[in-house]
């Protein structure tokens, strides 16, 4: 069976897209909690350089400007949309697993001895976007790693691949491998791209041509999989049934500067309370409970705080997970964040 991984395109933007057809070759941001920042940008407003995570106050000129079109965040909206998505692909393939809110990994048989099914999986991109509105992209391989390489590279030449390239093709995976960064292999992050770097080793190409034994004595077993699964040789399995979470928070930013303690303190218990009716809805409990609180990052000297208790005996009850008591007050005009979150 072929590994293969489906990505929506700006999926925040594309489900509101959906809804509200205006919003369609139009700039469009999608905000986060309280419309602090951006979170999800159209091509649009990528290409007017709106950066992920854009304070909403440092470009507002910008977005009146351009027109750039402002959505709140609508998570309930987008956990509907990714059902339906993995819905379609589960038409497709009983092998699924939702790898994150707009990805998922499945599993196509191969068209051809040493191909993936390319024109299956432009089959699934027109599925998806007939049943529901959604524009995704597919890499196909033999492993995991080299689906996930290929969806990157089918999303960073859309226009040249339709959407879909397929690393099953070594000569294919050879030529595109000597052009491809390393830091854009998934799994290298920047430190591990750097010390990387300082043996040579810079592009995707030079890293699958590492030998494994050296891999594992530079980044430990995971990089050694990592170039195993670059080779082609298949490490990872399949996870169809979602594993139990470790942990779960409930974080939110102010619409407002936090002038007083007592508001300060009643948002965080609420937090802790969301949180508890997280863990509990998955049926687990929590033995630990972190509070913390920061202020403004767009402010020097903002102050910060953070508490971590027990829980013994772990419980999900409302009741007894709270702000620990002798959580500080922030005070300070700009105080800006007051999450909690158990584990």
């Amino acid at each position: 069976m072929s590994w293969a991984i489906a990505d929506v395109a700006n999926f925040y933007v594309s489900a509101e897209r959906v809804f509200d057809p205006k919003l369609r070759d139009v700039p469009v941001i999608v905000l986060s909690n309280n419309d602090g920042c951006a979170i999800a940008r159209s091509q649009e407003a990528k290409a007017l350089h709106i950066k992920m995570g854009d304070p909403l106050f440092q470009i507002r000129d910008k977005v009146k400007r351009h027109g750039i079109e402002l959505r709140s965040s609508n998570y309930a909206l987008y956990a509907d949309m990714n059902r339906r998505f993995n819905a379609v692909l589960g038409k497709h393939s009983d092998q699924v697993e939702v790898y994150s809110i707009d990805e998922s990994f499945f599993r196509l048989p191969p068209r051809r001895p040493g191909l993936g099914d390319v024109e299956g999986a432009r089959a699934i991109i027109a599925a998806v976007a007939r049943e529901t509105g959604l524009p995704i992209r597919i890499g196909l391989g033999p492993t995991r790693t080299l689906s996930k390489v290929a969806n990157a590279l089918a999303k960073a030449s859309e226009a040249i691949w339709g959407g879909v390239i397929d690393l099953h093709d070594e000569d294919l995976r050879e030529r595109l491998f000597r052009q491809w960064p390393v830091e854009e292999v998934w799994g290298i992050g920047p430190a591990r791209a750097a010390k990387l770097k300082g043996l040579g080793i810079k592009t995707a190409g030079e890293l699958a041509g590492m030998e494994p034994e050296l891999a594992r004595r530079v980044g430990t077993v995971v990089l050694e999989r990592l170039v195993r699964e670059l080779r082609g040789v298949s490490c990872t399995e399949l996870v169809v049934e979602e594993p139990p979470l470790k942990a779960t928070a409930v974080t939110r930013a102010f619409g407002a500067p936090v002038e007083s303690c007592a508001e300060l303190r009643e948002a965080m218990c609420r937090r802790a309370q969301r949180a508890a009716e997280k863990i509990r809805a998955q049926g687990l409990e929590a033995s630990r409970l972190i509070a913390f609180a920061h202020g403004s990052r767009f402010r020097e000297g903002s102050p910060s705080a953070a508490r971590s208790v027990r829980l013994s005996p772990a419980t999900h009850d409302p009741r007894v997970i709270d702000v620990p008591s002798d959580m500080p007050c922030l005070r300070h005009r700009s105080a800006h964040f007051a999450p909690a979150s158990c584990s």
